[in-house]
């Protein structure tokens, strides 16, 4: 049997180093009953920005281990630009914790930019055989009083 390292972690990170922002143009086949985004639809693309910041910050695969908080602000309209900003905010030994914010915007008009929703997931860095692997420690710049 193969010896695995469990205690192999990389350099430390900061939260811009792995931040991902994803844009969307959401068409009228997203839309629900009511003429608005289906709220499952931005999940998925918050699901999607959030696994991306994961993986950069733990050089690899991450999944999904729970949605710790949803909240949808403001409704999007078909045509609406969607953008999906994603960074970390707390890396443990395996697992860590990414910060999504949502915002929307007419994309062929000026417009104002309107934050539509927010979200707080939880992810876990996998090795090959799909078990928890060890990622970097997250450094965040310190506040100022």
């Amino acid at each position: 049997m193969a010896h695995r390292n469990t205690t192999l972690r990389s350099d430390p990170k900061t939260p811009e180093d792995s931040q991902v922002t994803l844009a969307h143009i959401m068409s009228e086949h997203d839309t629900n009953l009511y003429g608005t985004i289906h709220g499952g639809v931005v999940m998925k693309l918050i699901d999607d920005a959030a696994a991306a910041a994961a993986g950069r910050h733990a050089d690899g695969p991450a999944v999904t281990a729970s949605v710790d908080r949803m909240t949808f602000l403001a409704p999007v309209r078909a045509g609406d630009l969607l953008s999906v900003h994603a960074s970390l905010e707390r890396a443990g030994r395996t697992s860590m914790t990414t910060v999504v914010r949502v915002t929307s915007e007419r994309w062929n008009a000026s417009g104002p930019v309107t934050e539509v929703a927010t979200a707080r997931l939880t992810f876990v860095a996998i090795d090959a055989e799909g078990r928890p692997r060890p990622i970097p420690p997250l450094v965040t710049p310190p506040t100022n009083p």
